[in-house]
């Protein structure tokens, strides 16, 4: 198998931003996905500017905060000017305006004078189909590696010649046992597959701003749990690789 195991929520703050940084330095962690839109966005390009980081990308955003575009996309939002739940997300997204907004986050990205390793996408873009049809479009606009989390999006994917993983594998993060043991379990479950794997992560240090952000507050045993998988060597049989590598 090849692994990529990618860290999202970059950006959301600083605590976030430190363990996520740490776990890419010290290789536990090898992609990250960026918010456009963050608290701490900036502090976040400018340490990847800085240590030259290449293997972060853009972590597309429809529920979270406020858009890039703001009002010029504001059917996307509730009348506070924050985007809406991500729950309705089927119901009030249309192709026209999340285009706009999604090109709009790529775009901050490239300004920055760097360039995204991927597209991947906070909550569930494929609830929607034409959220999909523009995260789809957009990868093949600007050449990018995509997040696949079922195999009906990988096939999309495929079909319009945008990389993709193989496979997803969701049973660490939210909810599940978030160990170094159960990274353990999943490499040997997939120790024999012989195609490339995402490992959805959401690791970093809950700070006083993370805490009036979200919900999920399990980041930092996240964090400790990848950090002893690595040192531990449950990574030994597995090729740990980044969208960089598809």
């Amino acid at each position: 198998m090849k692994l990529i195991i990618n860290a999202e929520d970059l950006g959301i703050s600083l605590g976030v931003n430190k363990g996520i940084f740490e776990g890419l330095k010290q290789g536990f962690i090898t992609s990250a996905s960026l918010f456009m839109n963050g608290q701490y966005t900036d502090e976040a390009i400018k340490f990847i500017k800085e240590n030259n980081i290449k293997n972060v990308g853009v972590h597309l955003n429809l529920t979270y905060g406020k858009p890039i575009l703001g009002e010029k996309v504001e059917k996307l939002t509730e009348p506070d000017g924050n985007f809406r739940y991500m729950c309705s997300m089927p119901f009030y997204a249309k192709y026209e305006d999340v285009v706009l907004e999604l090109d709009a986050q790529i775009q901050k990205f490239y300004q920055a004078s760097i360039t995204p390793s991927h597209l991947d996408f906070h909550h569930y873009f494929y609830s929607s189909n034409e959220v999909y049809t523009a995260y789809l479009e957009l990868a093949k606009k600007y050449s990018l590696p995509v997040r696949s989390m079922t195999e009906k999006t990988k096939s999309m994917a495929q079909v319009n010649g945008i990389k993709t993983t193989d496979y997803f594998i969701e049973d660490f993060h939210g909810g599940y046992d978030i160990s170094a043991e159960q990274l353990a379990q999943i490499a040997n479950r997939y120790k024999n597959f012989s195609g490339t794997c995402e490992l959805m992560t959401t690791p970093g240090y809950v700070d006083q701003f993370l805490a009036t952000q979200t919900n999920y507050l399990a980041r930092e045993e996240e964090l400790i749990a990848l950090k002893n998988a690595f040192e531990s060597g449950v990574w030994n049989d597995v090729e740990l690789i980044s969208f960089l590598d598809l």
